[in-house]
């Protein structure tokens, strides 16, 4: 009988041992059919460390190549993002070479950002080959990685190669500028929405030129309009028209030429605002203004192009 009870423990012993020994083997099959331990094994996706990039802050803007770590900028380098649509973006790169002559080449840009970067290809005006990477980055900055594949013949403005931080160019960057306070105007040009015309001049120099921009409300540029006029003039009157009649404003500019040899002579430019924002300068269509003398006002100048309408 005694052996008989001993056995019987024996039994329940081994059973309860296997017992044991099948539970985890259950347990690591349970992940495979998608329990709770399956989902909280998996990695989960990290926080996002910033907000996300809000990438029109960044349009219309001149982005400039800051200085190197020896002070020094070599060829001016400088790009602008006049539209971002489904992220892609349009826009233009400009190098200036050196003075006098200050010989340019300009090239178009076109790309598609992801993940903060876009990557274009481009082919400038003296038939420069390359790349440029734009990192968008926080703080109003912009990283920019340029590489050549082709290099034409003509060195004068070459693009430059490497990785350069940017910045948007600031009216108080501009060397010498002093700004004509009474022709300084906000207004609203249709897609450039509420900007700040500024008229000023550059004082550095002997030959003082007048410059004109665009800019936000705290200096940064958004448009040069590099007018071809004399120097050593001083503007006398700026008018935001729809000359065209295309629903566009455009602008009118009369200035003194006061070394014309005839006293004060007026003289008079248009801008001609495109669908995409930028203005167009006929010098043609100003010799005509000019010579023809209607160029003494802003309604002078108005009628006459009603008439070439």
């Amino acid at each position: 009988m005694k052996s008989k009870i001993l056995l019987a423990a024996m039994i329940v012993a081994l059973l309860v041992a296997g017992c044991g020994k099948t539970a985890p083997t259950n347990t690591t099959q349970q992940p495979k059919e998608g329990s709770h331990a399956v989902e909280t094994a998996k990695p989960s996706m990290p926080a996002p460390t910033q907000e996300a990039i809000d990438y029109h802050q960044y349009l219309k803007k001149t982005w400039t190549k800051k200085k190197d770590a020896d002070n020094n900028f070599g060829n001016e380098v400088s790009f602008s993002i006049s539209k971002i649509e489904n992220g892609k973006i349009t826009g233009e790169l400009m190098v200036v070479g050196p003075a006098p002559s200050y010989p340019n080449a300009l090239a178009n840009l076109n790309g598609i950002i992801i993940n903060d970067t876009v990557e274009c290809q481009f082919t400038d005006s003296r038939e420069n080959e390359g790349t440029i990477k734009l990192l968008f980055k926080p703080k109003n900055e912009m990283e920019a990685t340029i590489t050549l594949t082709n290099k034409a013949q003509d060195s004068k403005a070459q693009p430059p190669v490497g990785t350069f931080r940017f910045a948007p160019y600031n009216l108080k960057d501009i060397e010498s500028f002093s700004p004509i306070e009474n022709q300084a105007f906000m207004v609203d040009l249709n897609s450039w929405g509420k900007v700040k015309f500024v008229s000023g001049k550059l004082t550095g120099g002997n030959h003082i030129p007048v410059v004109f921009y665009l800019t936000d409300e705290n200096g940064d540029i958004l448009y040069n309009f590099q007018a071809t006029l004399p120097y050593m003039v001083d503007v006398k009157a700026v008018s935001f028209e729809d000359v065209s009649q295309d629903g566009l404003k455009d602008i009118i500019i009369i200035v003194d030429d006061g070394y014309a040899g005839q006293g004060n002579a007026p003289l008079a430019t248009v801008f001609f605002q495109k669908a995409d924002g930028s203005f167009a300068n006929d010098l043609k269509l100003d010799q005509e203004i000019n010579d023809s003398k209607n160029n003494k006002d802003v309604k002078t100048v108005k009628s006459y192009l009603a008439g070439k309408r």
